[in-house]
This record gives structure tokens, sequence and C-alpha cells, in this order.
């Protein structure tokens, strides 16, 4: 019976719109579902193993164990956000709830994805007549266009082919009217100018 609640709670887990991860105290992780290997860009098997610390951007480990210090000790956390690094090198920020599970010696953090909300919005910079002809997915890669994000980078987080995105990159200068990123940055400046 406990094998099968088992199986029902990673069956759960599984299903979660967000990151789950369960890391013992040594800050080893011994399983994330499917949510945080679409977020990471890594297989679960890849990421199961590995130190936690070990995936956090470098600049935020000290926060990061300190905050896994007040988990172990029982607090329950909650709004605690770090980033973690993707595998393509970009930074993933994620906003975390986070206990300890004394009973079974693990950490139990659960991470929504809060990236597009700590990006730069560039929206603004462009003239809203001209963001109106893209489609949703043609406005998101112009926001990363907008960023120094690469084409592969871009696929990457918006969870697209490679062409997918070269085709969509294609139709967001096309419609409007610009040869690249260059043409881009002068549309942005133009609109700037006229605010």
């Amino acid at each position: 019976m406990e094998r099968l609640a088992e199986d029902a709670i990673l069956t759960l887990a599984d299903s979660l719109p967000d990151t789950v991860f369960l890391v013992d105290k040594a800050g080893k992780i011994r399983y994330v579902n499917a949510r945080c290997a679409e977020s990471l860009g890594l297989s679960q098997a890849a990421i199961i193993g590995q130190t936690m610390i070990e995936l956090v951007a470098p600049h935020d480990r000290d926060r990061t164990l300190r905050e896994a210090g007040a988990v172990m000790a029982g607090h329950r956390r909650t709004g605690f956000e770090n980033r973690y690094r993707h595998r393509d090198g970009s930074d993933v920020h994620f906003s975390w709830s986070a206990r300890w599970l004394e009973t079974h010696q693990l950490r139990f953090g659960v991470a929504h994805d809060v990236t597009a909300l700590r990006q730069p919005t560039c929206d603004h910079l462009i003239p809203a007549a001209l963001l109106n002809v893209l489609e949703p997915c043609e406005q998101q890669v112009l926001m990363l266009l907008l960023t120094a994000a690469s084409e592969n980078q871009i696929a990457g987080r918006l969870g697209l082919t490679a062409s997918t995105t070269q085709a969509h990159v294609a139709r967001v200068f096309t419609k409007l009217g610009v040869r690249g990123r260059m043409g881009l940055m002068s549309l942005c400046l133009r609109g700037m100018e006229q605010t």
C-alpha cells in the first residue's frame, strides 16, 4: 500500500504545471518532475543525482544555501526567488514554496517559473499599431529578440524548434519592415523619440 501511495504522489507531481524538486539533506537531488526537465532543458535522468547547488546561478548560490538551511530547520518558506541555469546558459527565474519533510529527510520544493516577469519588458518601445500586426507567438519572439538571447535560446525558452523559431523571426522582421536586430533597435529608438 505504501508503494501505491508513493507512485500516486509521483504521478501527481508529474502532472503539476510547476517544477517539483525533492532534495536530500546533503543537497543531492532525489527527484524532479517532468516540468523541471522542460524548464531547465535537461532530462530528468540528467538532473536526478546532481547536487542542487550546481544548477543554481553562481550569484544566487550563497542565498540559496541559506534558504535551504532555513527550510531544513523546519521553516516553511514561500516566495524565495533564485535563478537556475538552463542548458543553453540562460537564467531561469524560480519563485519557491518549500518545506522540510522530517520523516523522509527530504526538502520538498515547488517552483513557479517567473522568468517572463523578471525580463525587461520592451513592448512599450514598439508602437502599438506595429505590435498588433504580430501574432502572439511572434510578439514573444520579438520581446526575446530585443534581449541578448540567441535564436537557439529563444527556441529553447519558447519550446519551439530551431526552424519554427527562424520562421517566426523572419516574419517579425518582414511584418515590422526591418532587416534584422539592428533594424528592430532603430525602430525602438524611433518609438522612444515619439513618446
